[in-house]
């Protein structure tokens, strides 16, 4: 089986893939090169009876070769993206599983994020440990900083299509407090605390560190 989960909700596919994970015994994020697949998806699975490849953000260019190359494997594999794929770039394959998650963020998370891209530490700090204290998690709150960041990057470079004019009309106020340099270096840290997550190593203090990093 092959799935592919997209969209800007990105809470509500995380929340999927994780409901996905449970029917199998093992599951991996693919960490290694694209051409190595093919073989790896072949190669019998010794320690585990039914194993999930997950493969995050492959090239859209060659999206309709790796469903190919998938099908030839014999493991289950969900192909997710951080956005939504344009519809001219979904593979057009009757046996690919295609869930699409919009855009539907808590309201209540909005305080942090406006409070991180305006670079006010003291509140962005407040509010992340508001939600945490509500019961959000690290990992979720993650995930929001990464769409925040990713539309800011969209506003800075007049790549707006999509947004809601109300966010819009926020990030075009609050683009101006980080330079191109710093949005890119913003997805570096990112970047790393999404590993550290995934290899069990993150929690609420290493989000707090992040936080500190990303104001500064």
């Amino acid at each position: 089986m092959i799935y592919l989960f997209h969209g800007e909700n990105q809470p509500a596919l995380r929340d999927a893939l994780l409901e996905l994970k449970k029917g199998y015994d093992e599951a991996i994020f693919w960490e290694r090169e694209p051409e190595e697949l093919g073989s790896y998806l072949l190669s019998p699975s010794f320690f585990a009876k039914k194993e999930l490849v997950i493969v995050e953000d492959p090239d859209l260019g060659g999206l309709t070769g790796l469903v190919g190359l998938i099908k030839k494997g014999g493991k289950d594999v969900v192909l997710t993206f951080s956005d939504k794929v344009p519809r001219g770039k979904l593979p057009k394959d009757e046996g690919l599983k295609i869930r699409y998650f919009r855009e539907e963020i808590p309201k209540n998370v909005f305080p942090f994020l406006d409070a991180l891209a305006a670079k006010d530490k003291k509140s962005a700090f407040a509010q992340a440990h508001r939600l945490l204290r509500a019961g959000e998690d690290s990992h979720f709150l993650l995930t929001m900083v990464v769409w925040q960041m990713r539309n800011l990057a969209k506003v800075k470079g007049k790549a707006t299509k999509g947004l809601h004019p109300y966010v819009l009309g926020k990030l075009k106020r609050l683009e101006r407090n980080f330079t191109e340099a710093e949005l890119s270096h913003a997805f570096s840290l990112l970047l790393k605390e999404d590993l550290a997550t995934k290899k069990g190593k993150a929690n609420s203090t290493t989000f707090d560190f992040l936080i500190e990093k990303l104001v500064s």
